[in-house]
This record gives structure tokens, sequence and C-alpha cells, in this order.
């Protein structure tokens, strides 16, 4: 996937430091800088003391600390472990049969909010990629200028108008709120009948193991660390991004 599964791709949200011009997927960069007070000066000109959703701040920091210790001592040594033994070619196949397993979800997303251009790409990319891509491995459908539109649950109930709600930070999986997190476990409880080439078998934790391959060779590619920014408002900074990326995304979906 291009951004994957976007809410795994947060989890380990790579920043380099806070008082630099941050870029984050839109047509523009923007200048976010974490001032005294906790105000953001954006390229607006204007000053604004960010305004996020979050009355679970409390708990949410002892997961995102939680977060920390996981990714220290089981996360990184496994993904740099699986990124050192394993040569970028095979490493490409996973990610590319990962993301080919998608393709349906992203169709059905497409039909829901009309957007057919997805529907078309979608169905298209997933025939071309299971059959001469070798179940997936080898992305034809790219080389083929057939482009990919990935769009979520998440998505689909952003554009017809439900809340996102409160801010949350999930166990393992990082910066979330509630309607994502709702998306993502409906995703995952339907992984069956959404997956027409029977990867999944139905067992939870055989399947979660499936989920735990896909998620160590994102992180392989993710080269951020907890606790690194140099600042003690990393924090408020990671809830900044997350936001301020859904959005963006919100945004474009629905110009396209």
């Amino acid at each position: 996937m291009n951004k994957i599964l976007i809410l795994i791709t947060l989890i380990f949200m790579g920043c380099s430091n806070v008082r630099v011009q941050e870029e984050v997927s839109s047509d523009e960069a923007e200048k976010i800088f974490i001032v005294k007070g906790l105000k953001l000066h954006l390229n607006d000109g204007e000053s604004h003391i960010m305004d996020a959703y979050d009355p679970f701040e409390p708990l949410n920091r002892r997961i995102y600390y939680f977060n920390y210790q996981f990714d220290y001592w089981v996360a990184l040594p496994i993904s740099n472990s699986y990124k050192f033994f394993l040569p970028q070619t095979i490493r490409t196949g996973v990610r590319n049969f990962f993301s080919n397993l998608y393709e349906p979800i992203s169709t059905i997303n497409g039909v829901l909010i009309l957007d057919y251009k997805t529907v078309f790409t979608g169905i298209s990319r997933f025939f071309i990629n299971t059959t001469v891509g070798v179940a997936g491995l080898f992305d034809v459908a790219t080389h083929l200028k057939i482009p990919k539109h990935e769009i979520t649950l998440n998505d689909t109930l952003a554009v017809y108008g439900v809340k996102d709600g409160p801010y949350l930070i999930l166990p393992f999986l990082g910066p979330s709120d509630l309607r994502n997190a709702g998306s993502l476990l409906t995703t995952f409880i339907l992984r069956v009948p959404l997956d027409p080439v029977n990867v999944y078998t139905g067992s939870f934790w055989e399947d979660l193991a499936i989920k735990g391959v896909q998620a160590v060779d994102i992180r392989s590619e993710i080269d951020f660390q907890y606790y690194s920014l140099g600042t003690p408002f990393e924090y408020e900074y990671v809830r900044l991004l997350y936001l301020r990326s859904m959005e963006i995304r919100k945004a474009n979906i629905e110009k396209n």
C-alpha cells in the first residue's frame, strides 16, 4: 500500500525535528512550530492553540508509553532482523501481496461512495496482480499504468459525515480515533468474506499472525523511534500530525 493502512503506519510517525518544515501529504507543505503554551504557528501566519478532542488523554498517554516500550523491545528488533536477513526483493513481494489483498476492500468502499474510478482500478489491479502478478507478489498493474486508489471504511464513513469522535491511542497500533478504530475492527471481523483468495482462515490467532507479518513489514520501512524528536511535546505533535493527515485524506477523497 502507498500509505498503508494509515493507522498502522502512523503508529511510528516519522518526524525529524519539531522546529523544521514538515511535509504532510498535501499540495503544499505546512510549517508547524510548537512554542510556549502549546501554540502552533501555521503557514497562514496565525497562532492557534491546538484544538483536539482528546478526553482520554491521561489513558492515551499511558498507552503511548506502552507502545514505546513494545516498539523498543519487540517491534524494532523483529523488524530490523526482518530487514537485515531478507533481501529487498522478497520484502517488496510481501508488501505487494498484502497491498493486493486490500484491493477488494477499496473496491467495495468505492461502490459505497460512488467513486467508480476506484471501483474500476480496484477490480483491474486485483485481477491483473492476482493472475499475472502471481498472487499479488508482483505489482504488474502499476507497471501497466493502472494507479492505485485506496479507500478504507473509515474514509467512507467520513465522506458520509460520520464524526471521527475522540482521539485515541490504540495499544500496538498507535494514533487513531473512535471512527477509525471501529472501521479497523469491522474490517478485521469481515476479513474472510472480503478475502477472495482465501488467505485468512477464520481462526483469530492465525489471522492475527498474518496481520503481524504485515505489521513487521511496514515497521521495517519506517525510520522513526519514539521519544526521538527532542521535545517534551511529542505526544501533542504526533496527535496534530494524525488529525491533520486525516483531514487532508478526507479532502483529497472528496475532491477526487
